[in-house]
């Protein structure tokens, strides 16, 4: 059995719980009629990157943020393995994705069980290959697996189970065989004394779309007397919001008569994270970045540039950058309709409005990513990699 997911901040005062209810001051300043508000934005693919066939294709705008911050001035850029031991770990690996099976393993230095000792950590938590004896926790890096950002693809590349098919899909490489605990939802296995903590991140707004696509789809799945399921079932179908452009509008714009005073409040309050309808609006960003300690490292693998990111973060162990395109498993999908991907100008003004917080923890985070360089050309280059979020004239500073 799980702990109570209430206690699941960090438990050395690492978490700041006040700024789940605050009031979100920062985009609800900005006086703007939604009538006059012009949109510029352009088309771009807010998923799980090309291999991943993920269809959330909607309309956002081009991000821009400047990177020159001191805070991510990579000044070490020593690898943490040499070769010689790199390539070592590579041919263990490699053995047991060719021969070990279906067998899993536990890892042991398990930052849960020291938690809660009498929990039992759940099956996903186990890798398809065991632990090296020279991967001490200093050495390791930890999975923080936010929900919803491609993060199933990533975990089955790295050894973990989380919709991840019978096939063993581990990517033989540095990263997979010295990632060695991960933390999902109200399971926290990571330790402070990992080398490295690795989030997987995605635009918010894409996010969010993802997550409350997912939800309706397991709503639509099964019936449940789940306290879960019940809060999911009275936002999404008791209050009739079909989609989530349906829900900004019914339920976020202001002064709208189309939705009851309880569906909107609830409406807010899930995507806020502060109400536990939907679990991975609750499960946010802030969530994730509230268990790492204020001094950890930080790489981030962007779901919308998997390859390019998994092999700067594999470089800067010391392995190869040889992760392509062709590697990437398709994980937890379902074939999406054309209204359940669709935003509105509207939809998105009040969307960037309520996702203020979360956008911020989202930039910090990047900010922080110690295998994304200053002068990094991915795609469109530094205006592609941060940004602040500007949706109709509202921009989230």
């Amino acid at each position: 059995m799980l702990p109570n997911s209430d206690s699941r901040y960090r438990k050395d005062g690492g978490s700041n719980n006040a700024n789940r209810n605050k009031v979100l001051f920062c985009c609800a300043a900005l006086a703007l009629s939604l009538a006059s508000i012009k949109l510029s934005v352009t088309n771009r693919f807010l998923g799980i990157s090309n291999a991943a066939a993920e269809d959330d294709l909607i309309k956002a705008e081009t991000f821009s943020f400047d990177l020159t911050d001191e805070e991510n001035d990579i000044t070490d850029t020593t690898p943490l393995f040499d070769s010689s031991f790199a390539e070592y770990l590579k041919k263990g690996l490699s053995w047991y994705v060719a021969n070990a099976g279906s067998k899993h393993f536990f890892y042991p230095d398990s930052n849960f069980h020291k938690t809660w000792p009498k929990a039992d950590i759940p099956y996903w938590t186990k890798k398809r290959f065991p632990l090296n004896k020279y991967i001490t926790p200093g050495k390791q890096t930890c999975f923080m697996h936010v929900g919803k950002a491609g993060g199933s693809t990533i975990g089955c590349l790295l050894g973990f189970s989380l919709h991840c098919d019978t096939n063993n899909q581990t990517v033989t490489s540095l990263l997979a065989a010295t990632t060695a605990h991960a933390t999902h939802r109200c399971v926290h296995d990571c330790s402070d004394e990992a080398a490295y903590h690795l989030f997987v991140v995605r635009d918010p707004l894409a996010r969010a779309l993802s997550a409350f696509n997912y939800g309706k789809q397991k709503l639509l799945e099964k019936n449940s007397t789940s306290k879960g399921w019940v809060r999911d079932k009275e936002l999404i179908f008791d209050c009739e919001f079909a989609s989530l452009n349906d829900l900004a509008e019914r339920g976020l714009v202001k002064d709208s008569h189309n939705a009851t005073e309880e569906c909107r409040v609830g409406a807010k309050n899930a995507l806020l994270g502060t109400e536990t309808s939907l679990i991975h609006w609750y499960y946010n960003y802030q969530y994730y970045y509230e268990m790492v300690s204020p001094d950890a490292n930080i790489v981030v693998i962007r779901n919308e540039h998997i390859v390019d990111d998994w092999n700067e973060v594999e470089t800067l162990l010391g392995g190869a950058a040889d992760l392509t395109e062709e590697s990437l498993p398709v994980n937890n999908q379902y074939e999406k309709k054309p209204e359940e991907v669709y935003l509105s100008d509207t939809a998105k003004v009040v969307l960037c409005k309520t996702l203020c917080n979360e956008i911020q923890v989202y930039k910090t985070i990047l900010k922080r990513a110690q295998n994304i360089k200053k002068n990094s050309t991915v795609d469109a280059g530094v205006d592609d990699i941060l940004s602040e979020r500007s949706i109709g004239g509202i921009v989230c500073r």
